[in-house]
This record gives structure tokens, C-alpha cells and sequence, in this order.
């Protein structure tokens, strides 16, 4: 396994940043990494529930949520993983009021596609999703703020 991490402090209240996060499985209403997403299961939220999201430029992702604190914690598993260099993952979102903002912590634990190829694979992804989680992040912050003030 490997693992990713960043920390980024956002410019909005923390049950908004959370109401982002929590609404499952809109992601693509405000990630443009994310071309299409929608429910997989019954539950939209919580423990157990899950979504399917066509990335941009290619890619999907079945994803399912596995722990659940409201305002401060959810963590997703990558349950599968077609077209992109991931076997699976766990991804989890780490929240902190700062000030009026939030501290948010992105961990992202993965197991690269390819065997011992793995091993040279893994820098370069490192990279990759660094890059794609920062913007992530980026794109996290005004869909906060827009609920802040919705």
C-alpha cells in the first residue's frame, strides 16, 4: 500500500465543507475531475452507501462509504477501480474547525495496479494524485462556501 496525504485549510465553516462531503454522490455537481456520478444503493449517505463516478479523462470508480462522523470524519473505500492504474483504496477526509474555517486532512491509502511492476508505477502516481487531490481541495472550498451561504 501507499499512501498520499495532504492538509489544506478552507475558507468556510466545517458543517459546510461537511454538507459537500456528504452529499454522496453529486461529487461531479462540483469536481471537474469527476465527469458523471449517482447512487449505487438505496442509502445516499452514511455507512453503506455508495456511487459510481466516471472521471475525467477516463476512468470509474465504485466507491462505498465506511465510516461515517458526522462534522468531522468519513473515510471511502475504492472498491473497484477500471481504466486508471488502482487496484483500491481508502480514502479518508479528516475535519477540524479553525477560526470560522476548517482544517481539512486528505489521506489516501492505495494499492497500485501491476504486481512488482507496482513499485516503479508508485512514485508517478504519488504525483498524479497529489496533483488531482489538490485540486480536489481547491474545488472543495467554493462549493463550501456556496453552501455557507445558500
Amino acid at each position: 500500500m501507499r499512501n498520499v496525504e495532504l492538509e489544506r485549510r478552507l475558507d468556510a465553516p466545517r458543517s459546510s465543507v461537511w454538507a459537500v462531503l456528504a452529499d454522496f454522490p453529486n461529487i461531479a455537481d462540483w469536481n471537474d475531475g469527476i465527469k458523471k456520478s449517482y447512487a449505487t444503493s438505496e442509502a445516499l449517505e452514511g455507512v453503506g452507501a455508495k456511487r459510481h463516478c466516471d472521471l475525467a479523462p477516463l476512468g470509474e470508480l465504485e466507491e462505498t462509504i465506511v465510516e461515517w462522523s458526522p462534522d468531522d470524519k468519513m473515510v471511502i473505500s475504492v472498491d473497484k477501480a477500471a481504466k486508471i492504474p488502482i487496484k483500491s483504496g481508502l480514502v479518508s477526509f479528516t475535519l477540524a474547525e479553525s477560526d470560522g474555517a476548517t482544517e481539512v486532512t486528505l489521506s489516501y491509502d492505495y494499492e497500485p495496479k501491476g504486481g512488482p511492476l507496482a513499485a516503479f508505477v508508485g512514485p508517478f502516481l504519488d504525483k498524479q494524485l497529489t496533483k488531482g487531490f489538490t485540486g480536489f481541495l481547491s474545488q472543495l472550498e467554493p462549493a463550501a462556501q456556496s453552501r455557507a451561504t445558500a
